[in-house]
């Protein structure tokens, strides 16, 4: 890897990664529109549990809570948002079947209701979903685990009799403490950059290098899967491994590099069974569906070998130029026009203040500092010429 592509700043690999990554992120505007359903959505289901005792709450979970949304390739790019609804009652007074049914009530009731953008309403094993053009919503119905030393949820699920404990909000606190020191270094930069107050920033607006390679991963997994998305790996698998492997850093690529080659190591086998432990629920295997379905534990590894492989080539192509042809294959053509246009205008802005060199083998790089094997390009004015 090269100088210039191994500096964070300037037309580093980083940078144009951090550019196609952005791309793949949630906008503000659809953060703010999320807001918005989220507290609507959350008003129907207070109205319909008005009898209730207690603190019913809706609250988000997965990649929204965690800061690691990723657009999914195989639905033309949208984003998923993934929420719970939490009735405060007892697993005593309500079935499974029963909670499933009555949390349908308010989101069909929000569906229909104007102003909320006509959203189609689906069901599944666990969730109600509602599609609207560009985003899906999964709510999942849950009751408190009352049971003593646990604080986390009971859910629902059509192949299981018995209640299923869960614990999001437990594992988002586990998550962020694994980036505890880069997420504030980073609040603190974003803060200096907005001339704001560090508790003025919102968690939105921080992203740290273990958010940004568990959001690498996901997209690479989905472009490496696609066409056979059933045996991917769960982002739950990815995220969990991703987090374990992380040992802090602030440029993206090299944590990308080092989190993919160290993520193998916190599978385990035991008795005859891939474990990936649930680092907060006691008990919970990640990777259980890989019982019923081994094929997919090799699917997981051949995929880790093909995204260490990726990863470790970006930086061995000469220049960026060169660089920025490869991330369409492994992140693909959403990502790869993001870097392109980032690798535009760092070249351009380069160019005019005359930190835009030709290095060996004709490659373009952009530095602030003169490399002492590159030689500098002119500044074109009008019809190309100089203006030196």
């Amino acid at each position: 890897m090269t100088t210039q592509q191994s500096r964070r700043g300037l037309g580093s690999l980083s940078a144009l990664l951090g550019d196609g990554l952005r791309s793949l992120d949630i906008t503000p505007a659809e953060h703010d529109n999320v807001a918005t359903r989220y507290a609507d959505l959350g008003q129907e289901f207070d109205e319909h549990w008005s009898a209730t005792r207690g603190d019913n709450v809706i609250s988000p979970q997965g990649s929204f809570l965690l800061g690691t949304v990723v657009r999914n390739i195989h639905r033309n790019d949208d984003i998923d948002i993934d929420v719970v609804a939490t009735r405060d009652v007892d697993k005593a007074t309500v079935s499974q079947a029963d909670l499933k049914v009555d949390a349908g009530v308010p989101v069909r009731k929000f569906a229909k209701a104007i102003g909320n953008g006509s959203p189609g309403v689906s069901e599944c094993h666990r969730c109600w979903t509602l599609q609207w053009p560009g985003m899906h919503l999964d709510l999942l119905p849950a009751i408190p685990d009352r049971e003593p030393g646990e604080d986390g949820i009971l859910i629902t699920d059509k192949n299981f009799r018995k209640w299923l404990p869960s614990n999001p909000a437990g594992y988002a606190r586990w998550f962020r403490r694994r980036m505890h020191e880069e997420f504030i270094t980073e609040r603190a930069r974003v803060a200096m950059s907005k001339r704001l107050q560090v508790d003025d920033v919102p968690d939105r607006d921080v992203k740290t290098t273990l958010q940004q390679a568990v959001q690498a991963l996901k997209r690479h997994r989905d472009i490496y899967f696609n066409g056979h998305l059933d045996d991917r790996p769960a982002s739950i698998i990815i995220t969990t491994v991703a987090a374990r492997a992380y040992l802090g850093g602030d440029d993206v690529y090299e944590v990308m590099r080092d989190v993919t080659s160290r993520m193998g190591g916190f599978i385990e086998h035991q008795d005859g069974q891939w474990v990936v432990a649930n680092p907060v629920q006691g008990g919970e295997n990640f990777a259980d569906s890989w019982i019923q379905h081994p094929e997919r534990a090799s699917w997981f590894f051949d995929w880790l070998e093909h995204a260490i492989a990726d990863f470790n080539g970006f930086g061995r192509k000469a220049g960026l130029d060169q660089t920025v042809p490869l991330f369409e294959a492994a992140f693909g053509e959403r990502f790869a026009k993001a870097a392109s246009l980032g690798l535009a205008t760092t070249m351009t802005g380069a160019r005019t203040s005359g930190n835009l060199f030709l290095g060996t083998g004709a490659t373009l790089a952009a530095t602030t500092t003169t490399p002492s094997t590159t030689r500098s390009v002119k500044k074109h004015g009008f019809a190309g010429g100089s203006t030196r």
